[in-house]
């Protein structure tokens, strides 16, 4: 953990350090003599990893799982183990530093090499993908199951664990946690899908306003009150099904225990996007930051909300580990298509194993998969890929469709006590609130371009000013025709809803 951490540590200072002084850099340089010494720091996350994976398998507890299974260890799947984990670390170092290359240091690299630099940075996407697969191949058979869903740290030493097993020492015959904390993989999940997301936004913000750290307010704010939001909606969908059996109406004091787990990631994004939103109109009208006066926020949150899928889908990961939010039971030949660690993984619903010969609907990676393919199609195909065709703000209507939609879908085939009729109607609300907010934003822009609005552009997508020569009469017109649209698309869906 000391290497891992002083490798990623040293190799974020060394980067940090080029940029400052990339005026004095040239292209040679930067492309050989400090690419070889960002090598070097990211060595230590490598050699980390090898004498983890060393510790594995020698460790007492592998060992005796493995004569207690009568598992003897394949000098192949060892080669596996050790070659492919090299490839994979290889193949981010590729990744990570040809991205930083191609967007922090392009006044430095000429456009041959930033065409280079591309076809490097996402033909290491696939091969990082296969060189994890391949590894975790050859470790699958090894792992015991269900796998380690957090981190103690305590009397008994830093351990990997599965806090659903309750395992000695780590916890007593009465099942409490003995002398320690754990961190559980799902916030780690979740911390790491958020800032994720708040390194992506921040780049786009930063190619159309020339300023990093724009988000950076708002992210401190919107982040522990998406927390704050997944809790309470956890509570709410227990309340909705157990009703005064619910912990959280026995003792009210429980929905303060969020380290016992129960998030929904439903209401952390409802409730993270209205206090970003929030945040952000803040500094623009109230503090009026000459900054954020002069940017567009329907542009913000085209960048910002279909983002949110990202941080969701990698938040899901955090599911697969405590073998929960999945479906009914399935044969175990069913997702012979996945690595085995994920296969085996599925049999089990927290600690309890599915009938034999039998895994789990893996619902939360389903999730995971659609939710990141829903980012590229909204931002990259909609978003983008329409430009001036795109109604500006339509973002958070599509972004509200896709997840509704997913849910609507994925939410009837939950199982046992991860079904929740209030997220199923929600998601439909979800769906009807996404397509009127699209409609709201096309009928806005037909207005605008048409100056038929009482505002008029100078630059649509970033400066719209009031037109001050449009008389009163006209800002009234406009403002009924906008109210009575809206006014026939809400009870146009009403209707439709009802009937279907």
């Amino acid at each position: 953990m000391v290497l891992f951490l002083a490798g990623a540590i040293l190799y974020y200072l060394a980067v940090k350090n080029a940029y400052k002084n990339k005026n004095s850099l040239d292209e040679k340089t930067l492309l050989f003599k400090k690419s070889l010494s960002f090598a070097w720091f990211f060595a230590l996350i490598l050699v980390s990893l090898i004498i983890f994976t060393v510790v594995f398998y020698t460790s007492d507890s592998t060992i005796n799982y493995l004569e207690t299974a009568s598992i003897k260890l394949n000098t192949g799947r060892l080669f596996m183990s050790y070659f492919f984990l090299i490839l994979f670390v290889v193949f981010v170092f590729t990744f990570l530093t040809s991205f930083i290359y191609i967007f922090y240091f392009k006044q430095v690299t000429s456009d041959k090499t930033k065409k280079i630099l591309k076809w490097i940075m996402y033909g290491s996407i696939p091969l990082m993908a296969v060189s994890f697969i391949l590894m975790s191949e050859g470790n699958a058979p090894y792992l015991q199951y269900p796998l380690c869903n957090s981190l103690y740290i305590g009397i008994h030493g830093i351990k990997f664990i599965n806090s659903y097993t309750k395992p000695a020492p780590f916890y007593t015959d009465k099942g409490v946690l003995d002398g320690g904390i754990i961190i559980a993989f799902y916030a780690i999940f979740i911390l790491s899908g958020a800032l994720l997301v708040l390194g992506i936004c921040d780049h786009f913000v930063y190619k159309f306003y020339g300023k990093h750290g724009l988000l950076t307010t708002c992210f401190y704010i919107a982040f522990p009150m998406g927390i704050i939001g997944a809790r309470l909606w956890y509570v709410l969908l227990d309340i909705s099904k157990n009703g005064e059996m619910s912990s959280y109406v026995l003792e009210w004091t429980n929905i303060f225990r969020i380290q016992d787990g129960g998030l929904g990631i439903m209401g952390g994004a409802i409730l993270g996007i209205i206090a970003g939103v929030t945040v952000m109109l803040t500094l623009k009208y109230w503090k009026k930051d000459p900054v954020y006066r002069h940017m567009s926020y329907l542009r913000i949150v085209d960048i910002c909300v279909p983002a949110i899928l990202i941080a969701q889908g990698i938040g899901r990961t955090g599911n697969f580990f405590n073998c929960e939010v999945h479906g009914a039971e399935i044969p175990y030949e069913a997702l012979n298509f996945l690595p085995t660690f994920i296969q085996n993984n599925y049999q089990f619903s927290y600690a309890y194993q599915a009938d034999p010969g039998k895994v789990y609907l893996p619902l939360a990676l389903i999730e995971s998969i659609t939710n990141l393919i829903g980012y590229f199609v909204i931002y990259f195909g909609f978003v983008r890929g329409f430009k001036k065709y795109h109604a500006p703000g339509a973002g958070v209507g599509m972004y509200l469709i896709w997840y509704g939609l997913t849910r609507v879908l994925l939410e009837p085939l939950r199982a046992g006590t991860f079904e929740y009729n209030m997220s199923y109607y929600s998601a439909y609300g979800m769906v009807g609130l996404g397509v009127l907010i699209c409609i709201f934003f096309v009928v806005w822009r037909i207005l605008v371009v048409k100056k038929l609005w009482f505002y008029k552009t100078r630059e649509y997508i970033d400066s719209i000013i009031i037109d001050d020569s449009i008389s009163k009469e006209k800002m009234i017109r406009n403002a009924i025709i906008l109210a009575v649209s809206l006014i026939i698309i809400v009870v146009g869906i009403s209707v439709l809803m009802n009937i279907w």
